[in-house]
C-alpha cells in the first residue's frame, strides 16, 4: 500500500517524462511476468475479440458520452485549447492516438484491469469494492501529471474501465475503450492534463498558433 501510494509522487518530483514512461513498462512487464509465471494470464489477460465485438455497442455509447463530457469540461475550464490539437496538424493527432492506444492503454490495462482483477479476486471481492479500489488506484497513479483533475478523471474512467473489463471479461474491450476515451483528451484539448513528454513542447506550439 505504501507503494501505491507514494510511488505516484516520487514520479511527479521526476523531471524526464521519460523514467515515467520507464516505471510504466517496468510495472506492466513485473505483472505480465508474474500471471505468466502463475498462469492467471490465459485468464486474465485475455484479449477475446468476440466478446469485444458483443460489447462494442455499449463501449460506442460510453465512449460517446465520454466525448460529451470531455468537450464540455474543455470548454468550460479551457476553451482556448478545444480542438486545438486536430485544427494544428490533424496527422500529428492521428500519430498521438494511435501511438497512445499502442504504447500506452495497453500496459496500463495489463497492469490496472488484468493483474488488478486477479489480485482482487485474490481477495474474494464483490464487484463493486473491486471496482472502487482498481479505480481508486488508477485515479491515483495520473497524479503524476500534477492536476487533480488528471486523478479525479481518471478515477471515474477506471470504475467505467472495469466493468467494461469483467463484464466482456477480454482485455481485447477494454483497450478499445481506453483508446476511445484517450482520444478525446487529446483529440478535445485535455492533453495538458494527461501527458508530459518529448512532444509536449510541440503541442503547446501548436495549440498557441491557433487563432
Amino acid at each position: 500500500m505504501a507503494t501505491v501510494t507514494l510511488a505516484p509522487l516520487l514520479l511527479l518530483s521526476l523531471p524526464v517524462q521519460q523514467v515515467r514512461f520507464l516505471a510504466l513498462f517496468l510495472l506492466a512487464g513485473y505483472c505480465l511476468v508474474r500471471m505468466l509465471g502463475n498462469g492467471t494470464a490465459g485468464t486474465y489477460l485475455r484479449f477475446d475479440w468476440t466478446a469485444c465485438r458483443v460489447a462494442l455497442p455499449g463501449i460506442l455509447l460510453r465512449s460517446a458520452i465520454a466525448w460529451l463530457a470531455v468537450a464540455g469540461l474543455v470548454w468550460w475550464l479551457y476553451p482556448d485549447q478545444f480542438l486545438c490539437l486536430p485544427q494544428s496538424s490533424l496527422a500529428f493527432t492521428l500519430l498521438i492516438v494511435v501511438g497512445y492506444g499502442l504504447v500506452s492503454v495497453l500496459p496500463q490495462e495489463i497492469a490496472f484491469r488484468g493483474y488488478a482483477g486477479w489480485r482482487l479476486d485474490g481477495l474474494n471481492m464483490s464487484f463493486v469494492p473491486a471496482a472502487l479500489i482498481s479505480a481508486a488506484i488508477f485515479g491515483w497513479v495520473h497524479i503524476i501529471f500534477g492536476s487533480w483533475i488528471s486523478a479525479v478523471l481518471a478515477f471515474f474512467a477506471g470504475i467505467v474501465f472495469y466493468r467494461t473489463y469483467r463484464a466482456s471479461r477480454s482485455l481485447a474491450a477494454v483497450w478499445v475503450e481506453h483508446t476511445l476515451f484517450g482520444a478525446a483528451v487529446f483529440v478535445l484539448g485535455l492533453h495538458h492534463l494527461f501527458y508530459r513528454g518529448p512532444s509536449l513542447d510541440q503541442f503547446a506550439s501548436l495549440c498557441m498558433g491557433n487563432p
